[in-house]
């Protein structure tokens, strides 16, 4: 869910068929991506979820691939837990289902959102979208009941849908059981535009609700040094993640570094030194900043940059 290219911009205004850039009541529309493929725009946060590359490549790409999830839900013997950071049109898990109907397992999916108009809106055009198609009714029990549950060939499918805030039911206690996940899926709103989403406090918070006895992976789209800063200071290992579209590299993070293919090295925490916006967000107000004296001891002393390699 981040902001549009110029390009995708000129496309959206330019579009035909369904009239496209036409803002829907909800304050969505649909755009017609450079590579042809349909996304949602968000009107209030001036941003295109998916942008470039498409929700389906996006979410293959950054999620399915980059977290090895038919490889490690394959390994599982029992259900397979994903919690979904940023639901809104459904186009990351719809696409990790995909990726794993054939496995005979069980998948868990805890969706969570602040609202729920993203996907009705994408539900009222799913066939211009496209990625929905075989969900709708699912999708559609999701929206009613707040939960489903279901067979997607040979996968038993259990997903629910907590709305409200994230960052608020993080820092209460657990007031419901939410088991614990193998793998994140963070996909919210840029911290320019939603900075709530992506302060330490909030990631510490999260990386407590792992199992330290589940290892856990969580990738997301952002690559920026605040981001890893911000990850590494919260307790997770931090790794470069896969390109994506116009990305050519993203973020992927872990409770334990076997799952971290390329660790960030002594050379990133070089660079992070020297950038401009490296502090991490204490509080939900976007700002850059260098490195503060506490924030670079932490760092320096993390586990991941104790060994003598060095890293990308």
């Amino acid at each position: 869910m981040r902001r549009e290219t110029r390009r995708e911009k000129r496309c959206w205004l330019a579009g035909r068929g369904l009239k496209w850039g036409v803002p829907s009541l909800t304050g969505y529309t649909l755009v017609r991506l450079p590579n042809g493929a349909c996304s949602v725009h968000s009107l209030a946060h001036h941003e295109t979820f998916h942008p470039v590359v498409g929700p389906v490549a996006e979410a293959e790409a950054l999620y399915v691939r980059q977290l090895r999830l038919p490889e490690r839900a394959g390994a599982e013997t029992g259900e397979f837990v994903v919690w979904d950071i940023g639901l809104g049109a459904a186009a990351n898990p719809v696409t990790v289902l995909r990726a794993l109907r054939h496995w005979p397992g069980g998948v868990r999916i805890e969706s969570f959102d602040h609202t729920l108009e993203p996907l009705r809106f994408a539900l009222e055009h799913a066939g211009a979208l496209g990625y929905l198609r075989g969900y709708e009714t699912r999708l559609r029990s999701l929206l009613e009941a707040g939960e489903t549950q279901f067979r997607d060939a040979a996968l038993s499918v259990t997903w629910r849908v907590h709305l409200g805030d994230f960052p608020a039911w993080l820092a209460e206690p657990e007031r419901e059981p939410v088991p614990k996940p193998h793998a994140l899926l963070y996909d919210a709103y840029s911290p320019a535009t939603n900075p709530a989403m992506w302060t330490a406090p909030l990631f510490g918070r999260l990386f407590g609700r792992l199992d330290p006895g589940r290892p856990c992976a969580l990738a997301t789209y952002s690559r920026s040094t605040l981001l890893r800063s911000t990850l590494l200071l919260a307790g997770f290992h931090v790794g470069a993640g896969h390109a994506t579209g116009e990305k050519e590299e993203t973020t992927i993070a872990a409770n334990t570094p076997e799952l971290i293919a390329e660790p960030l090295g002594r050379r990133w925490l070089g660079r992070a030194r020297r950038s401009t916006s490296a502090e991490p967000l204490w509080e939900p107000l976007y700002r850059q900043a260098r490195l503060s004296p506490e924030s670079w001891e932490r760092l320096r002393r993390h586990p991941q940059f104790s060994r003598s390699d060095t890293g990308c």
